[in-house]
């Protein structure tokens, strides 16, 4: 259940979503750059331009189909199909990017809404290969992660991995957003990381399938806390990106350093910092993310409101 404070709860869901966008922003004009590129030139703040030519503060398909994923839940609470709708939105129109246009989208999403505006039903559009096991649903998994944080284990698991399956069907893919989902929980019950990391692995060992149970024993086990940097992944595969966000988290407890870690880990730094900042901002909440950053946000103040108007939806949702 969530802590007996609701405006503090309510600041920690605000900071949820507004930091994954921030993450994203932070991450998107350095993506594709190595590590050692990083450590040369590490990322300190907002920049603009770089990699995809965007502006300061823009954010990428991490952050729109977060904010999509956010206003569904808002308007319609969980319907597949209106969920779907809203990625499509997005794809299609450009609806929550930053500037009006979509500059990147993953192959596995981008399949999964062409398969959903072709009619294929909603439970065989994600997609359930090996090679599907990128960080796209992940990526914009937070949303569902709150909306269940005060439901019971069993929702929220299944509740989760359904969300995660509109794009990304594979059970790897699917139990990292079910872990993301425990971690999230934790945090806006206030435990520490270790501590919340133990319990979504008590939640979840026994879903594990035998043949993913070496994919998963770091996070069973918890022993990737305890890696060394050059250690940590830090590439768009789902695992990595779990890891890795949950790896800065640990390390550091102010947002700002945890997702500046994140970023100046190089390589898929918009989503590894954008998963990162939306786990740092549930646990240091809005008031804790640096306000010189929330101003550079394109649209900011519609950001802030989707924030809040989610926060308030999903602590309507716990009461019931």
């Amino acid at each position: 259940m969530l802590p007996p404070a609701p405006l503090l709860v309510r600041d920690r869901l605000i900071g949820g979503l507004v930091g994954l966008v921030i993450g994203d922003a932070l991450g998107v004009p350095v993506e594709f750059g190595g590590r050692a590129e990083r450590d040369h030139d590490p990322v300190r703040g907002m920049r603009g331009f770089g990699t995809h030519g965007q502006p300061v503060g823009a954010w990428s398909d991490d952050g729109a189909l977060a904010m999509a994923h956010a206003a569904a839940f808002v308007a319609h609470g969980w319907d597949p199909q209106r969920h779907l709708e809203a990625f499509a939105a997005w794809a299609e129109r450009g609806a929550w990017t930053a500037h009006g246009r979509v500059f990147d989208i993953g192959i596995t999403t981008q399949s999964a809404l062409r398969r959903f505006r072709s009619g294929t039903p909603i439970d065989r559009i994600g997609g359930a290969g090996v090679r599907d096991n990128g960080n796209g649903s992940l990526m914009r998994i937070l949303p569902a992660s709150c909306w269940w944080a005060a439901a019971s284990v069993e929702e929220r698991i299944t509740g989760v991995m359904a969300a995660s399956a509109l794009t990304h069907a594979h059970a790897r893919a699917r139990l990292c957003c079910a872990w993301h989902a425990q971690i999230c929980a934790g945090l806006l019950a206030m435990r520490p990381v270790a501590e919340g990391l133990g319990t979504a692995a008590a939640a979840l060992e026994g879903r594990v399938p035998p043949e993913e149970c070496d994919v998963f024993e770091p996070l069973i086990d918890g022993s990737f806390l305890y890696l060394p940097r050059e250690h940590v992944r830090s590439d768009g595969y789902v695992v990595s990106t779990l890891t890795a966000a949950i790896w800065c988290l640990h390390r550091h407890d102010s947002y700002a350093d945890a997702v500046l870690e994140a970023v100046n880990l190089g390589d898929d730094t918009d989503t590894t910092a954008a998963v990162t900042g939306g786990l740092a901002g549930l646990r240091c909440g809005l008031s804790g993310i640096p306000r010189a950053w929330i101003a550079c946000l394109p649209r900011s103040v519609e950001v802030l409101g989707l924030a809040e108007r989610f926060a308030d939806a999903c602590l309507k949702m716990g009461a019931r």
